[in-house]
């Protein structure tokens, strides 16, 4: 919605009586403290594929929803927050992404007999516009996202004890590295002294480490690139000398290179000693994928196919061979086309742009407490995405909401004008 003429000098910041959070907020907390926890199940009881079971994070957060709605139902004048039009873009094309999913999922399941549907991913889609609303209706919209955080950076550090504990046992947070390492660059975004950055960056370091998978040493690749970036624009963001700004940038790219090449000696000398990422077994679901995108490149099977594919090459230690592709991108590519990939894909173009805006200027947000929580969700969510390419997260339903519940989060305070976005309406 278009902030009227008079709310736009309304500040986000608002009295001590007013940080306090109310009931549903609470409950609201306390649902997404059991939905991350079931999530990336740091003590390793496999509630994310126990039937029922890992629909209990889902039924302890909808009272939440509910709460508010009778709220303004009983309370149809009650002072209420809205975002800015210029988030109201990203949220149609993920309605439209959700609703060609749902529509294709619901085809499979009911018509033709599919149980294993992309119905789970088309609609936990609908994560990012619930939770931007139900943040939008709080009474403290900045206080909520900050705590939404909180929670994750705390089953984060659990799930790291916890790796840390089991080093070279079992996998704690495999294919749940953006929720666990890439949360972790909070802790260099509010860091005020140099040891505190560099406590930072060991801290994602010895995460990354401990995890000693292929998709952790992407998303902490990642993550240093973002320090490096961040830390360049931060200083040609005070000076105004050209040169000084083009050396940075010189800097920048001579580290990259370094380190790009320490990289490639690595592998070279030490690929053994790296973990091979099970090629013949994602290479052989990854032909299967993009044969299916080839028989039909520009709607796919408009998802009204299985989300899995019987896996013959060898067997598995599984019960059955049907299994999924294990990369979500290349799901909706062969499902949904170069339509459905294109509408995917440009959720997280408008976001990057977004995300380049903060960055070039942070003065874009009218309150600077929230700007170091902005980067983080946008970290986790990039990250995610890289994670998602080799990971199947957007069709398992508790991963799915712990995922797009962030991107719903940065459009409910996300803001694209030097103005407030979230204004109280009377």
């Amino acid at each position: 919605m278009i902030l009227n003429q008079n709310t736009r000098n309304i500040r986000l910041t608002t009295s001590s009586k007013q940080d306090m959070l109310v009931m549903t907020d609470y409950w609201f907390l306390f649902g997404m403290w059991i939905m991350v926890f079931w999530a990336i199940d740091p003590l390793g009881w496999k509630v994310d594929f126990i039937p029922v079971v890992k629909q209990f994070p889902f039924l302890a957060i909808t009272p939440a929803f509910v709460l508010v709605l009778l709220g303004k139902q009983l309370f149809p004048k009650k002072n209420s927050a809205t975002w800015s039009s210029g988030n109201n873009n990203i949220l149609i094309v993920i309605f439209i992404f959700s609703g060609f999913v749902t529509a294709g999922s619901v085809i499979a399941r009911f018509i033709n007999g599919i149980d294993n549907s992309f119905l789970t991913m088309g609609l936990y889609t609908l994560t990012a516009p619930l939770t931007a609303w139900f943040i939008g209706k709080s009474k403290n919209p900045l206080a909520l996202v900050k705590n939404i955080i909180r929670v994750y950076i705390f089953w984060a550090l659990v799930s790291v004890a916890m790796q840390m504990a089991s080093f070279g046992e079992t996998e704690v947070f495999h294919a749940r590295e953006h929720l666990v390492i890439g949360i972790l660059i909070f802790f260099y975004l509010i860091a005020t002294s140099s040891f505190a950055i560099a406590s930072a960056i060991i801290l994602i370091i010895l995460a990354t480490i401990v995890a000693a998978k292929n998709s952790a040493y992407l998303t902490a690749i990642f993550l240093l690139e973002f320090i490096l970036i961040h830390s360049v624009v931060a200083k040609n963001n005070i000076s105004k000398d050209h040169l000084y700004r083009w050396m940075q940038w010189a800097k920048f790219l001579s580290i990259n290179l370094v380190v790009l090449g320490g990289l490639v000696l690595i592998y070279v000398f030490r690929s053994d000693k790296l973990p091979t990422g099970n090629p013949e077994y994602r290479m052989r679901t990854y032909e299967i994928a993009w044969q299916k995108f080839l028989n039909s490149p520009l709607w796919g099977t408009a998802f009204t196919g299985a989300a899995t594919e019987k896996f013959d090459k060898y067997s598995v230690a599984v019960s059955t061979q049907i299994l999924p592709t294990h990369s979500d991108p290349l799901d909706i590519l062969a499902n949904g086309g170069l339509i459905g990939f294109l509408i995917w894909i440009s959720i997280f173009v408008m976001l990057l742009w977004r995300w380049f805006a903060i960055l070039k200027n942070p003065k874009l947000q009218s309150d600077s407490s929230l700007t170091p929580y902005l980067h983080t969700m946008f970290c986790v969510v990039f990250t995610g995405v890289i994670v998602c390419m080799f990971n199947p997260i957007l069709n398992t339903p508790n991963l799915a909401w712990s995922f797009w519940a962030l991107v719903g989060a940065l459009l409910a305070v996300l803001q694209t004008q030097s103005q407030p976005i979230l204004a109280v309406n009377s």
